[in-house]
């Protein structure tokens, strides 16, 4: 499973204030370079 081409992740983010507003983000990132980030982060 070496595959070199690019797999994005779409990563949502929803927000639910208070008052009722509902705010979504959503955006796509690199998965590979996210799992190197969370890699990093648990060798800390």
């Amino acid at each position: 499973m070496d595959d070199k081409k690019e797999q994005k992740i779409k990563a949502q983010e929803w927000v639910v204030m208070f008052d009722g507003q509902i705010k979504k983000s959503e955006k796509e990132i690199d998965a590979y370079e996210h799992h190197l980030e969370v890699n990093s982060q648990r060798n800390e």
